[in-house]
């Protein structure tokens, strides 16, 4: 019976000048189907401008091993059009992106999600400014290896119908930077009967984390989070969140950032809105995509890029690439991460000039 690992390599070595690198085949995400979305037509098409380069010169990637499948994409197009470069991939995790490039080894680092702050606290006391970052595809809807959409969760009885980002500050957060004062009771939403004087549970993941992280920014506005929120850990191979979803079948007051992954019987989703007075929004492959759902995430190259200056050839032909049509058909075709709106496109391509 063939190794399937000896074949791995075989076919990386068959690649020439690609050289895929990871630290175990096992290090790898599979993530089932779970759209058939299409990158769209007014995506325009990318025209490979001059790169100068000596043969045998690098180009080196550096970061997440759940965006292997579509790096992997990306580069093999950039080969075809300049044959010269040698092209590296290191698909380890995000979090070895911007290390790498604070380090000098990596051109480029894909990462699926936002930088932690350690990251970026590393960088800027090296080169004293944060690097720069460029949106690449949308995250999945649920995918528990792709980046997923954030969500909020609550018992499957409570009769809340949807909640705001203020609202959300005012449950989790202590400094409170969207107003309004703390909220730790469902009657302070409205709710009445029962659900009048029921105390607000909160549950969350210790910092630092990807998701954590990805909550604070975007609802707490970078506030800090309140005390008293219960931070769950995974148990065995039972993922953090779902260990608060089972929780909430005795603990009727709960409520939970979490991703659809965790959804089970005893809990569901809520509606968001990002602003009082929009609608309430659910999240589904539609809202995620055009990202109306306002938990939807994006993932991000980011770059060595001192303020100011412009980029090397090489770096913006790979990353006008991964924004074209032809790098937005790659994101696509993985059939987890969604492509790009055409509007985010133009607006990351206007950052590369």
């Amino acid at each position: 019976m063939k190794n399937p690992l000896s074949s791995c390599l075989k076919w990386v070595t068959l690649m020439g000048a690609i050289h895929l690198i990871v630290p175990s085949v096992f290090a790898l995400k599979y993530a089932a189907v779970e759209h058939n979305l299409k990158a769209d037509p007014a995506i325009p098409a990318w025209k490979p401008g001059p790169v100068p380069s000596v043969p045998e010169e690098e180009f080196n990637l550096v970061g997440a091993d759940i965006m292997d499948e579509i790096t992997l994409g990306w580069i093999k197009i950039f080969r075809e059009a300049y044959p010269r470069l040698s092209v590296t991939m290191e698909a380890r995790a995000s979090g070895s992106g911007v290390p790498a490039l604070t380090e000098g080894k990596a051109h480029a680092a894909p990462v699926g999600r936002e930088a932690l702050p350690a990251e970026l606290e590393a960088f800027v006391k090296k080169y004293g400014y944060e690097p720069f970052r460029i949106k690449v595809a949308t995250g999945s809807l649920g995918s528990l290896g792709k980046t997923a959409t954030s969500i909020i969760l609550v018992a499957k009885d409570n009769p809340i119908k949807g909640l705001t980002f203020k609202q959300l500050d005012q449950i989790y957060s202590q400094s409170h930077h969207l107003g309004g004062a703390e909220i730790t009771r469902w009657g302070q939403l409205g709710l009445t009967g029962d659900w009048a004087d029921r105390p607000i549970h909160t549950y969350g993941l210790k910092p630092p984390n990807g998701i954590e992280q990805f909550v604070k920014w975007k609802v707490l506005q970078n506030g800090e989070w309140r005390d008293g929120i219960q931070n769950v850990k995974g148990q065995g191979f039972t993922h953090a969140f779902t260990v608060a979803s089972n929780d909430m079948k005795t603990q009727l007051g709960g409520i939970t950032y979490a991703l659809l992954a965790n959804l089970t019987p005893d809990v569901r989703v809520v509606p968001l809105a990002e602003k009082d007075g929009q609608p309430f929004i659910a999240p589904t492959i539609e809202t995620v995509y055009n990202h109306t759902y306002p938990l939807s995430r994006y993932v991000y190259i980011y770059i060595n890029r001192p303020p100011g200056t412009a980029l090397e050839p090489k770096t913006k032909e790979f990353l006008k690439c991964v924004l074209s049509q032809q790098g937005q058909r790659v994101v696509a075709a993985e059939g987890v991460f969604m492509p790009l709106l055409p509007s985010v496109v133009a607006e990351e391509l206007a950052k590369l000039n």
